[in-house]
């Protein structure tokens, strides 16, 4: 065999080792991208699902807060109600069915009720992570 043959089969040698080393290494590349598309692809939806309950979490306590508020602005009126009775008509007794403080006792039960929904559908998510 001439130097020349020689060569040449070498350097066919080396392209085929070549081509086999670049196709391994691509299976290698397209398998690592795999696993790490479907690692991201878990790791967002965990994340997204994090921020969803938090952001809800964050809704219910807002509620809480605006409906702690209402019934903070009725209980004020409801002393100013009585307060007046008391002190310019002269009512010395006050009941529940009074037409006055009737409907502001209900609105105040109503809030109570939706204060306690809240703050049992925040319980029921548990303490966040």
């Amino acid at each position: 065999m001439t130097f020349g043959e020689r060569m040449k089969e070498f350097l066919d040698q080396g392209t085929y080792v070549s081509k086999e080393f670049a196709a391994r290494a691509g299976e290698k590349v397209q398998d690592w991208s795999e696993k790490g598309y479907q690692a991201s692809k878990g790791f967002l939806a965990k994340a997204g699902e994090k921020a969803q309950d938090l952001g809800e979490r964050g809704v219910l306590m807002l509620e809480i807060k605006q409906l702690e508020g209402q019934a903070q602005k009725l209980l004020g009126t409801l002393g100013t109600d009585i307060y007046t009775a008391y002190a310019e008509r002269g009512e010395t007794s006050f009941s529940m069915d009074s037409p006055d403080l009737n409907p502001i006792l209900v609105e105040i039960d109503r809030i109570k009720k939706e204060i306690e929904k809240r703050e049992q559908d925040l319980k029921n998510r548990g303490t966040p992570a």
